[in-house]
């Protein structure tokens, strides 16, 4: 009943939908992530093969797992877009939904890496130990969430308790961004005065999101039988059964994960790096803060000036994620430095 008679603005437009896609494709991870986990076995040797034998024994288990796989590459990538329009369309104005917002970005990053150290393959072992490295400066805050010094038989029944209970609290931070959303409205492409202009979300935007949902689900479902997307297929060294003793040539994370992989490169220490990847997540609550330094502008050119100054930040971006993928040397870490030091222009 709220959905059918919940106001919102009329000119809303395309960017609007991302939201709602966020919402489906969580919940559709959460299911397919619950159907793979009655066969997945948190052990030692035990966890690649189980994965295996989803894709080969279990029917459409095939299906089951790679869209589990690909769904979350393209939920990050809606969520991408959904941060590009929240600071293009002065979301800073809703703080309590960008908050929550931040704190489901966060934990949905955690939970896709766990995710992915979990079927044991190769890529995945190494970039945990990556990580763990990183954990060393905290004490014994690797051995908490490690079970050890080191990426050990431990480490994925921990890592599995950590991948089932985290998308119940993303679940539950969802809930509570709908309703700060929902009680403050809406912003919408033009302006705030725009918002005396209202009809209802159901039926218009409520079918637009159904609409654009099935689409979505069609493309996955094209990804996992055909894999016409490159960059969200997963690296190939993760099929391969991790292997402590033989280190790969290169270590390259999931795309979504380049920008941090990226920002711990550029910089000669793992501590420098570390402060650098925090420093660029407190700039998304940054961004909200900044509405008490702006001073009042005309509601007709609000969105125009702010978009303008913040379109650089996509190339920017881009041009990190891509320095996470190439091999580190002399001139990768000057460019990457600058490139950074982009970002927090911007």
């Amino acid at each position: 009943s709220h959905l059918l008679s919940y106001m919102v603005p009329k000119n809303l437009n395309l960017n609007w939908n991302f939201g709602f896609i966020l919402g489906i494709l969580l919940v559709l991870q959460i299911i397919s992530g619950l159907m793979l986990s009655f066969f997945y076995v948190p052990a030692k040797g035990m966890a690649f093969e189980s994965t295996l034998a989803v894709m080969l024994n279990i029917c459409f288990g095939w299906f089951v797992r790679l869209y589990h796989s690909f769904g979350v590459s393209f939920y990050f990538f809606f969520m991408f877009l959904h941060i590009m329009k929240g600071m293009w369309y002065s979301s800073n104005h809703l703080p309590w939904s960008w908050y929550s917002g931040v704190v489901i970005f966060v934990l949905s990053i955690a939970t896709a890496f766990v995710g992915y150290v979990l079927p044991d393959g190769q890529m995945g072992f190494w970039g945990a130990t990556v990580i763990g490295g990183l954990l060393k400066f905290f004490g014994k805050t690797n051995v908490l969430i490690f079970g050890g010094q080191t990426v050990g038989p431990e480490t994925l029944e921990r890592f599995f308790s950590i991948h089932v209970i985290l998308p119940v609290i993303i679940l539950l931070v969802v809930i509570f961004h709908l309703y700060v959303l929902h009680r403050d409205g809406s912003s919408n492409p033009l302006a705030v005065i725009d918002m005396l202009a209202i009809f209802r979300f159901h039926p218009v935007v409520l079918f637009s999101d159904i609409r654009f949902i099935v689409i979505v689900i069609l493309l996955i479902g094209m990804q996992s039988g055909y894999g016409f997307i490159s960059i969200f297929q997963a690296d190939p060294d993760n099929s391969i059964l991790s292997d402590p003793l033989n280190t790969p040539a290169h270590i390259i994370p999931e795309w979504y994960l380049l920008l941090f992989y990226a920002t711990l490169k550029v910089f000669p220490t793992k501590v420098a790096g570390l402060l650098a990847m925090a420093g660029m997540l407190e700039l998304l609550v940054l961004l909200v803060e900044s509405r008490y330094f702006k001073q009042t502008v005309s509601a007709m050119n609000y969105h125009r000036v702010w978009t303008t100054s913040s379109v650089p930040l996509v190339p920017v971006l881009f041009m990190l994620g891509s320095i996470g993928k190439m091999v580190v040397h002399v001139d990768l870490i000057a460019i990457g430095t600058c490139v950074v030091l982009s970002v927090v222009l911007f």
